[in-house]
C-alpha cells in the first residue's frame, strides 16, 4: 500500500460531484429545467465563497469542486456544464463570480478558457473588481521537481510533482497501480510547500527503493495516461448509475483533485510520444 493517502495537509468542506444529467439531456431541456436549475442555484451560492478565499490555491480548489460535476461523462458534457457556469457567473456579476471566471480560465483548456476570460473582462469594465489573490492566477505556472518510487515490475509506482506560481508552491503525490490497468489509485494534493516536503520526506521513509527524478514531460505523460485510465473506469461505473469509491480519509474529492492537476499538467513539456491505448486484460 503506498503512502500517498498519508499526511493530507488541506481541508475543503465541498461535497465534490453531484450525480447530474448527461450533456445531451442538458442542451434539450435547457438550463431552465428544474434539474438544472437547482444545479446551477449551487454554482451562485457557492459563489459568494471566492470572497473569503485568501489563497489563490483555495480558490481553484473550490472552483475546480463546482467544475468536477461532469467528470467521467465526457469532454462534450463537461465543456456543457462549463458553458452553463460561466454564464451563470457572469449574469450574477459580482466580486466571487469574477474570481470564479478566473479560476475557471486558469484551470480549463480552449474554449473556455476564453468563454472565461471574456465573461471575466466584461465584468471588469462593469465596474466589479475582483478579491487581491485573483491577481496571481494570471502567472505563468512553471515546473517544479519531479520523482519517482518504482513499487516492482507489475505493480505500480509512487511519483511526485510540484508546480510553481507567483512565489508559491503546491503539488501532488500519487499512485499508478499497473494491476488496475495503470490508473491513479491514491491521488493526494499538497497545497503548500512545506506540506509537500513532508509528504516526499515520508515517501522516502516508507518506499523500499530511493526516489529517482524523472523529467517533467515523463511525469506528465504518466500522470496524464494514468488519469485517462481511471477515468475510463469511472466511467463505468457512473454509466450504471453508481457513483465511484472514494476513500473515506480523502479530504478533497478525487474527481476535484482531477480538475487541478491536468490543469497544473497543461504548463509541462508534452512528449511526443502518444499516450498508451486503454485495455483492459482478458
Amino acid at each position: 500500500m503506498s503512502p500517498v493517502s498519508r499526511g493530507r495537509k488541506k481541508d475543503n468542506k465541498q461535497n465534490g460531484r453531484e450525480p447530474s444529467p448527461e450533456a445531451e439531456v442538458v442542451e434539450e431541456i435547457g438550463p431552465d429545467h428544474p434539474a438544472v436549475r437547482e444545479m446551477l442555484d449551487n454554482v451562485v451560492a457557492t459563489l459568494g465563497e471566492f470572497e473569503r478565499v485568501d489563497d489563490p490555491v483555495d480558490g481553484e480548489y473550490l472552483a475546480a469542486s463546482l467544475l468536477a460535476v461532469g467528470y467521467g461523462t465526457g469532454e462534450e458534457a463537461t465543456e456543457v456544464f462549463a458553458q452553463l457556469f460561466v454564464a451563470e457567473a457572469e449574469e450574477f456579476g459580482q466580486p466571487g463570480a469574477l474570481a470564479f471566471l478566473r479560476c475557471v480560465a486558469a484551470l480549463t483548456p480552449e474554449p473556455i478558457r476564453s468563454l472565461a476570460t471574456e465573461a471575466a473582462d466584461r465584468l471588469v469594465a462593469a465596474g466589479v473588481s475582483a478579491p487581491s489573490w485573483v491577481g496571481e492566477l494570471g502567472e505563468p505556472t512553471t515546473a517544479g521537481e519531479y520523482f519517482r518510487w518504482s513499487e516492482g515490475d507489475g505493480v505500480g509506482a509512487v511519483l511526485y510533482g510540484s508546480f510553481h506560481r507567483a512565489g508559491r508552491t503546491d503539488g501532488f503525490l500519487l499512485f499508478v497501480d499497473e494491476e488496475d490497468c495503470g490508473s491513479v489509485n491514491d491521488l493526494a494534493p499538497f497545497v503548500s510547500e512545506e506540506a509537500l516536503a513532508e509528504a516526499r520526506r515520508m515517501t522516502n521513509e516508507e518506499e523500499p527503493v530511493p526516489e529517482a527524478p524523472i523529467p517533467a514531460g515523463e511525469f506528465r505523460w504518466r500522470v496524464e495516461a494514468a488519469l485517462g485510465v481511471r477515468e475510463s473506469h469511472d466511467r463505468e461505473v457512473i454509466e450504471l448509475g453508481i457513483e465511484p469509491s472514494q476513500p473515506e480519509e480523502d479530504d478533497i474529492p478525487y474527481e476535484v483533485t482531477d480538475v487541478v492537476l491536468r490543469a497544473r499538467l497543461r504548463a509541462l513539456p508534452m512528449p511526443a510520444k502518444p499516450l498508451p491505448a486503454h485495455v483492459h486484460p482478458a
